[in-house]
């Protein structure tokens, strides 16, 4: 059996003449006999491309193969027209659509059936100069799109049935939604996870204290342990975003920056001279050593 002629030719079922044509072109010098003496296969596809093109690059005869082309199914050889291609879209999402999964809709450039001729591709008699006989134009319409949480930038979503439409009221192909995620200003997304920056004061890092942080889907409870550093990295477990290839979810990654206070006064001065006398850094004699360069 035959390839699909489109196939052959590497073009959409909605390809317009032009677009027929230089396929047609590049294929034939691609695989010509007077370049590819002794391949068989060669000769083999150019005589294939010269079929699909004199089918397609026939208006009268292509029509006839959109209708009724031996590669049709069944039903369409009943007078249904082929599938149509499928079409691309992307979609910008905020970083809450993430979260919580959304319902987004989508202005998506594809071929509907023609109204002014009912997808016939003929009107008073003739070729329908609306669609230039092909059954379908090109518009833009809204089409609404599940976005399932926790995807991520570069995935693709599949929505069936609403991509282009096959000339002569031939079925929709698929719609395919490329994804793209906006950066979020207080969050960095590495996978699954979630990784944030939250300050503490020193008294908090000296004492220890509980703190309510920030996660994507809402707040928690940060316990930060007496002696704490700046640094120092805290995982909140379930925290972060819903995993698509599993009913959990990822981990917030804490980091705690520790906000030294500045513009002391001579009273709050003369505390923090009291706190250094009572708790003196004894760590930095070990640099004594190298104090004469490296050894």
């Amino acid at each position: 059996m035959r390839r699909d002629y489109y196939a052959v030719l590497g073009i959409a079922a909605t390809a317009g003449p032009r677009e027929v044509r230089r396929a047609y072109q590049r294929l034939a010098r691609q695989y010509s006999p007077d370049v590819n003496f002794w391949d068989e296969r060669a000769r083999e596809l150019f005589e294939e491309i010269a079929e699909a093109f004199r089918v397609l690059g026939d208006p009268a005869a292509r029509q006839m193969y959109d209708l009724y082309g031996s590669v049709a199914r069944a039903d369409e050889a009943l007078g249904e027209g082929r599938r149509g291609d499928d079409a691309h879209t992307v979609a910008e999402l905020t970083f809450a659509e993430v979260v919580r999964g959304a319902q987004v809709r989508l202005d998506v450039q594809r071929f509907s059936p023609c109204a002014e001729c009912r997808a016939t591709g003929a009107r008073d008699g003739g070729r329908c100069a609306a669609c230039l006989g092909r059954g379908v134009r090109r518009v833009v319409e809204p089409v609404g799109v599940s976005v399932p949480a926790g995807v991520d930038s570069g995935a693709q979503i599949r929505v069936t049935g609403e991509g282009n439409a096959g000339p002569f009221g031939g079925p929709r192909g698929d719609l395919i939604v490329s994804t793209r995620v906006a950066e979020h200003p207080f969050f960095q997304r590495k996978g699954d996870s979630v990784h944030c920056e939250v300050p503490i004061s020193v008294w908090e890092a000296l004492l220890g204290a509980r703190i309510r942080v920030p996660t994507p889907s809402g707040e928690a409870v940060l316990v930060v342990p007496p002696g704490t550093t700046g640094g120092q990295v805290f995982r909140l477990r379930g925290q972060g975003l819903p995993k698509l290839t599993a009913e959990s979810t990822g981990d917030l990654y804490v980091t705690v920056r520790l906000e030294v206070p500045t513009g002391l006064d001579a009273r709050t001065h003369e505390l923090v001279r009291q706190l250094e006398r009572l708790m003196p850094i004894e760590t930095r004699t070990a640099l004594e050593r190298y104090r004469g360069g490296a050894q």
